[in-house]
């Protein structure tokens, strides 16, 4: 990221360390490092260490909207209260965007078919309208979120890992060994599962979520 910067050039970004996304403080530091220049980092090397931590503590497991908590030596791995009304939220105002869509679309038909006059103004509202409903069916996601999520809870106890989800509508309770959890990419996702049963999934791309994702992945191994 940071291979074609001068000496100069790296300086003045470090100086700016704070604005720096963790993916970039992270290649800025190795670029430092694998340069041999000495200059003072520990500002840097201190906001990483900082953001690892939080990392491998799980704290951002809550913007995938899910929470761990240790109990009686095991973990348990369950779904925000937050996510959860971010769902129903979603699905309510995906169905007003769909309806409004739909109307849109009533409205615009009715021009063509009612040989109403048409001016400028009003075809544009109505193609506007009309293109809400797509916006409207990617809001509706949140039902099968919703949906999959509820009655969700993946643990590990005395070795053994137990998920339960919904799977086409209904609550199954699975249990398998710690060899069957892992990690499986699809292009720019990262998937957790269980055998053949996805748990869930993370952007690949976004580095705070991967190593979330290997870290929870890591700590349900260990119980």
């Amino acid at each position: 990221m940071y291979s074609d910067r001068t000496k100069k050039e790296l300086l003045e970004i470090l100086e700016q360390y704070q604005m720096l996304t963790f993916e970039s403080q992270l290649s800025l530091n190795w670029e430092l490092e694998s340069r041999g220049l000495v200059v003072d980092k520990s500002a840097l090397e201190l906001a990483i260490e900082v953001k690892m931590s939080q990392i491998n503590d799980l704290e951002y497991l809550n913007e995938l909207g899910f929470n761990a908590t240790r109990d009686n030596g095991g973990v348990t791995v369950t779904r925000t209260s937050n996510a959860i009304f971010a769902d129903v939220i979603a699905v309510i105002f995906g169905v007003l965007v769909f309806l409004l869509g739909v109307y849109g679309v009533g409205s615009l038909v009715s021009l063509f078919v009612n040989g109403e006059e048409i001016n400028v103004f009003s075809l544009a509202v109505n193609l506007a309208m009309a293109g809400l409903v797509l916006l409207g069916f990617k809001f509706l996601n949140g039902i099968q979120r919703l949906i999959d999520f509820t009655g969700f809870s993946l643990s590990n106890h005395a070795g053994t890992i137990t998920l339960k989800k919904r799977f086409d509508l209904k609550l199954e309770e699975i249990k398998a060994k710690t060899s069957e959890l892992f990690l499986e990419s699809d292009e720019d996702e990262l998937i957790l599962k269980l055998g053949e049963r996805t748990i869930l999934n993370s952007n690949a791309d976004n580095i705070v979520q991967r190593l979330t994702i290997e870290r929870l992945t890591s700590v349900l191994k260990q119980g």
